[in-house]
């Protein structure tokens, strides 16, 4: 009694019908190499041109044909609270380069910026501001108050956010306007 079976095994690709490679005579095959050749080539340059751009600064090809010279010169001012009372622990960086100082007793602050520098101010419990430096000419003085629009829940509409932004601004115009009064920028 004989118990193996003799199975055929034929592959599923045999059905299909393979197309004939083409030849290519020896002129048409150096023309292809030169193609290629030349397509590689081309794709390698472009790669070697895009890894030079990274050395050099965007802004030096947008905006100089001169490289950018830092000129710092002295930026003082004054920071008060709220309550027009002054804050003693502000402390104030220069966001561009890094730099920190405090303010004195008095809340008057000295420090070295440049033209186009950031200036954040931080004192306790109040909201941090931020002024761009435009002009050597500036006295920065600045009012900390704790801003509605920062303190804002999550999922606020952009309505809630641009009233309690009006509203920040009004009370620092009117703030404004006391210490000017009282004369807390005359130091």
């Amino acid at each position: 009694m004989q118990l193996t079976k003799s199975i055929k095994f034929t592959s599923p690709f045999t059905a299909i019908k393979r197309p004939m490679l083409r030849s290519y005579s020896g002129f048409q095959s150096k023309q292809l190499l030169f193609l290629v050749l030349f397509f590689v080539f081309t794709f390698l340059a472009k790669i070697a041109c895009c890894q030079e751009t990274p050395d050099t600064a965007i802004t030096f090809f947008v905006k100089y044909r001169t490289p950018v010279i830092y000129k710092p010169f002295p930026v003082s001012g004054r920071v008060i609270g709220t309550n027009l009372e002054s804050i003693k622990s502000a402390e104030i960086v220069n966001i561009c380069t890094g730099e920190t100082t405090k303010a004195d007793d008095n809340g008057i602050y000295h420090f070295q910026a440049a033209k186009g520098d950031t200036l954040a101010f931080l004192g306790g419990r109040y909201s941090p501001t931020v002024v761009g430096v435009r002009s050597p000419k500036d006295k920065f003085n600045v009012i900390l108050i704790k801003r509605k629009a920062w303190n804002l829940p999550s999922g606020h509409s952009n309505s809630d956010y641009e009233k309690a932004k009006k509203e920040d601004e009004e009370l620092y115009k009117i703030l404004d306007k006391d210490a000017k009064e009282e004369g807390k920028w005359n130091y």
